[in-house]
């Protein structure tokens, strides 16, 4: 897959974007500080194959997203750099990718680099790019397979195309398991029901070399959890395949249009032009309506499974991207554009307004305020532009620098966004040298393990699941009842316990505690917890 000059300078420049702010964006709460602290503990115990959170055994994802997130941290230390690092290689790597399917069905020319950009600074895309999750690398093998099979349909077929297509599966689902097949296999079968093209795509022999491929990188480390984790089959294709689609047992059931109403805001600022290319759909290629089918399928899927979050779609977006492209270089658009650049120009407003309104921003209001003109001033150029051949490329350009004005402010703003880094650095300044252990009581927030880079005890979490342990293998890290916590804190006698302020009042008198509050957050606070000594008897 070869770059062009002009390909080139974006995709570095976006990888460069995108390290920005580096270690000093907090990692959120729950997902960041969950994948962060698996990888961490993989980092520290030595043991990647069986992932492990605060400790215990978590095996809701297959390991090699967490494996990328643990790599890069033993390249750049424990940190938000390190972790987000290969996420945002992968991030690139899916657009070089794109770039490459948009060449077979929108050519060499500027077409298909709009198709990249588009995607690249779509809403959704570029946040999850430095989200630490799992969804942008399933985007990335996404992206890759489907090069692998869109080169095979229409852009020279080989020999080779059908084994790296089964290779890129094989990843996809080492990072989040069947789900890949949604954006691959699944339209795939679809769309050979009503297009010649996608019948007798591969040969025998070449069907033979892609399972091949797949089963030597997708089964390898489910069979060897298996052994030792007997009851990990049934688990997998029970709880994390069936429940997760067919029942609300995750706790994130949503409307049937939940999705399209995701996939409306997040593909902004480009969602009124696909909307074009569908209302013209008698005058697109028979080729581009083809491909809808890639995000038809797995959208109809989602929509129907009980389990929802708004990342799920993501691998579709670069499909989504290369019909955009289309319709933008086909279709009169001029309205629609001015629409769009109304609602980037509010966008700047807002952004240059937000330490005025927002009270965690206002000691940012007069950086906010100069980076909201600037914003604007780029707007200007947009308007001036809007009909021109380069409005994707401005508009993406305006896009980046908006997202350098978030996660600038974003750096600020951690304990009122879920992040608790900045809690963690007020106990390790009372407490440089980690004599002190720390108690989630009531409440779980593995990002301080993460930051303290260390194991925090669970006070009265009963939600963990415990099926792959021992019994009793974590009675120091997991306590689910008073007892425990009291067993805990007979055995220490100063520790940090973080919890909310209801919360406290019951530990103080369940565990004859003084407290000297360290770190105030809006819904946690950080305590510094003393034993009392037991009062002297009156004589």
């Amino acid at each position: 897959m070869r770059l062009s000059r002009r390909a080139l300078p974006f995709l570095a420049i976006y990888f460069l974007i995108l390290l920005y702010p580096g270690s000093a964006l907090h990692l959120r709460e729950s997902t960041e500080a969950r994948y962060g602290e698996i990888a961490r503990e993989m980092v520290v115990t030595g043991n990647w194959l069986e992932p492990h959170l605060n400790g215990i055994k978590h095996f809701h994802k297959p390991p090699l997203s967490m494996w990328g997130m643990a790599a890069g941290m033993e390249l750049f230390g424990i940190n938000g750099f390190g972790v987000r690092f290969f996420g945002i290689v992968a991030a690139t790597a899916a657009l070089a990718a794109l770039l490459g399917t948009a060449r077979i069905f929108l050519g060499s020319g500027d077409e298909a680099i709009n198709a990249m950009l588009i995607c690249g600074t779509s809403l959704l895309f570029l946040s999850s790019s430095r989200v630490v999750s799992t969804d942008i690398y399933l985007a990335c093998f996404t992206a890759l397979a489907q090069l692998m099979l869109f080169r095979q349909l229409y852009g020279g077929r080989s020999f080779w195309n059908a084994p790296l297509y089964g290779l890129f599966l094989g990843l996809g689902f080492l990072t989040k398991g069947p789900i890949i097949l949604l954006f691959t296999l699944l339209p795939f079968l679809v769309a050979k029901t009503f297009d010649r093209d996608h019948r007798n795509v591969f040969t025998w022999r070449e069907v033979a070399a892609a399972a091949g491929a797949f089963a030597a990188v997708a089964l390898p480390w489910y069979l060897a959890v298996s052994i030792s984790n007997p009851e990990l089959p049934d688990y997998f294709l029970k709880v994390q395949t069936v429940d997760r689609v067919a029942t609300n047992r995750f706790g994130r059931d949503k409307p049937f249009w939940y999705f399209f109403v995701i996939f409306s805001a997040t593909f902004f600022p480009y969602t009124l032009f696909l909307a074009r290319g569908v209302a013209g759909w008698k005058q697109l290629d028979g080729r581009i309506r083809t491909i809808f089918v890639y995000i038809v399928a797995p959208l109809v899927v989602f929509s129907l499974a009980k389990s929802k979050l708004s990342a799920y779609i993501l691998p579709f977006y670069g499909t989504a991207s290369i019909i955009t492209a289309y319709a933008l270089a086909r279709f009169e658009t001029a309205r629609l554009r001015a629409a769009t650049l109304v609602i980037l120009t509010l966008a700047a407003v807002a952004a240059g307004g937000t330490g005025f309104f927002y009270k965690p921003a206002a000691p940012l209001k007069i950086q906010l305020l100069l980076y909201g003109v600037a914003l604007l001033v780029l707007c200007a150029y947009l308007w001036k532009s809007r009909l021109s051949p380069q409005f994707v490329r401005n508009t993406a350009l305006y896009t980046l620098c908006l997202s350098v004005t978030i996660y600038g402010a974003m750096t600020h703003l951690g304990p009122h966004l879920k992040g608790y880094g900045d809690m963690v650095a007020a106990i390790d300044r009372i407490d440089p040298e980690h004599k002190r252990d720390i108690l989630m009581y009531g409440t779980f927030i593995p990002s301080l393990s993460f930051y303290r880079n260390r194991i925090a005890a669970m006070g009265l979490v009963t939600d963990r699941d415990l099926r792959f342990e021992e019994d009793g293998a974590n009675r120091d890290i997991y306590l689910p009842t008073d007892a425990d916590v009291e067993r805990f804190l007979a055995a220490r006698g100063e520790i940090f316990v973080v919890t909310d302020q209801g919360q406290m009042d019951q530990f103080r008198l369940k565990h004859a505690c003084s407290v000297t509050p360290v770190f105030v957050q809006r819904k946690h606070t950080a305590y510094l917890c003393r034993r009392e000594p037991p009062p002297h008897p009156v004589p």
